[in-house]
């Protein structure tokens, strides 16, 4: 069947390939401007948080997937990771896809009931399979994930680095695969399977009667955001040197999904520009414990109210504007996803 398909050129125009390739260049440059450990931790933080929004925002914003059990992914992920290098002697570079794959098949197995409903059902579901994941975690008296103590302690990468050149490369290791994660989800967005999952999202029954298969796709979106999730989630163990329980719950969980709220989700940059928002928040009221929330809470209502498709949205609504009245390009679609010109049939 044929398949209309927006081409490349359309996903990645001079202007944003421009600006693209200059926001990776000054944040290259990061590790020489703060040379503090200290800055460069937070910074590693804040790379592998994005990492775990952008597998978070492919499911949520792009499949239209109510997923709350992102977070017990994201933990599999990484307990997975730290169990391979406990316990045997693979690199913790092999142990990352490894984990990777633990968060794939956590997802999939998740997948599978859920998908089967719909709406509140759906956050529901994955939310409790997320509580029975941490019990699980928690309760564990065979000493195979150290209970609420967390594993023991792992390897990491650059062993043999200074404390500074370590943070160094840990944060160009990161920010390299965030940014094959951005630039690969993007892609994909833009092929069949992409465009299936759009159209499912924004109405299943036309979707479902143009002959695409909304458990399949959906699976399969699930698996794809788990990879991301795993990974991020093995980085973390690897760079923290260990994982607990904590990295779950209801707390962090807020604050995430209030990252891809105040980015915007269903766009590719919603999750870079919250998570680095939100910890610019963290970081300023590092000093007032208990106020962080109640800033970020008055700036998600303000968001809500003023921008509710977030804040990459509204860039990119205003760079149409200006290119329009500057008559320099067509209109751009409504997001940075990316939408056709005419219906589909997806074979």
């Amino acid at each position: 069947m044929n398949t209309r398909r927006t081409p490349l050129r359309a996903t990645f125009t001079r202007e944003k390939l421009a600006i693209s390739s200059a926001v990776a260049i000054l944040a290259v440059l990061v590790p020489f401007i703060d040379r503090s450990q200290y800055g460069m931790d937070v910074l590693v933080t804040m790379l592998i948080i994005m990492l775990l929004n952008v597998s978070w925002n492919f499911i949520l914003g792009v499949a239209s997937v109510w997923n709350f059990g992102q977070l017990a992914i994201y933990a599999v992920g990484g307990y997975g990771a730290g169990l391979i290098i406990l316990h045997t002697s693979i690199p913790p570079v092999i142990a990352i896809i490894g984990g990777g794959l633990t968060g794939t098949a956590l997802a999939v197995i998740v997948s599978v009931p859920t998908l089967r409903l719909y709406g509140i059902y759906t956050s529901l579901l994955t939310f409790a399979a997320a509580e029975v994941v941490q019990l699980v975690i928690e309760n564990d008296t065979t000493g195979t994930t150290g209970g609420n103590f967390g594993l023991p302690m792992v390897r990491g990468l650059f062993p043999s680095l200074s404390p500074l050149w370590n943070e160094r490369a840990w944060y160009w290791t990161c920010l390299g695969i965030l940014i094959v994660a951005v630039a690969g989800t993007a892609l994909l967005t833009r092929t069949t399977f992409g465009l299936g999952l759009r159209t499912l999202r924004d109405s299943l029954p036309y979707g479902s009667a143009r002959g695409i298969a909304p458990l399949r796709f959906r699976v399969t979106a699930f698996a794809v955001s788990g990879f991301v999730a795993g990974v991020a989630g093995a980085l973390y163990t690897i760079y923290n040197g260990s994982i607990s329980p904590t990295v779950m719950g209801l707390t962090p969980m807020s604050i995430y999904v209030t990252m891809l709220v105040i980015g915007g989700m269903g766009t590719m940059t919603g999750p870079l520009i919250g998570t680095a928002i939100v910890t610019l928040i963290e970081q300023l009221l590092i000093d007032h414990p208990g106020t962080e929330f109640t800033v970020l809470g008055a700036v998600l209502l303000a968001i809500v109210i003023f921008f509710p498709r977030g804040i990459a949205s509204e860039f990119d609504r205003l760079r149409r504007r200006v290119n329009t009245w500057m008559n320099e390009t067509e209109p751009a679609p409504a997001d940075d996803v990316g939408e056709t010109t005419a219906p589909a049939t997806i074979a």
